[in-house]
């Protein structure tokens, strides 16, 4: 039988799959980059088909992010162009500020994702302890 993972535990597998690095996730969960990388130690000794769907989610998770800002930087700077045409240079947006801006509403986005992951595993689990102790 599998052990049972702790909710920071699969907080980090399910950013680790959406493609954030070790560092990111520290800053993200408000703990030490180090932490981040023990937790992630932790799943990998308890469950090695975790760790193993999680790099094959965060190879597609990583392109869907690449295509995803490179519409972003596609859009600013036609939005670039469009205020350079009508001589409205302080509406340009700044590239690298923009993509910033972009990383950090991503890293809102994986919060979200593992938190709902982390209820909807736990709903699951009481629902199948529920229907064990019925039968």
């Amino acid at each position: 039988m599998k052990a049972t993972i702790t909710k920071r535990e699969f907080q980090i597998m399910a950013l680790y799959s959406k493609s954030l690095m070790f560092k990111e996730m520290a800053q993200c969960l408000n703990i030490a980059e180090r932490t981040a990388i023990n937790y992630f130690m932790r799943v990998k000794a308890k469950d090695k088909g975790r760790i193993t769907r999680a790099k094959q989610s965060r190879a597609t998770n990583k392109q869907s992010y690449k295509m995803r800002l490179k519409a972003e930087i596609q859009t600013i700077k036609a939005h670039n162009r469009e205020a350079k045409k009508y001589s409205l240079h302080n509406a340009e947006l700044s590239i690298k500020k923009q993509s910033n801006l972009f990383r950090l509403n991503y890293f809102n986005e994986c919060l979200l994702f593992a938190h709902k992951s982390y209820n909807a595993m736990k709903l699951k689990s009481l629902k199948k302890c529920n229907t064990k102790g019925n039968t």
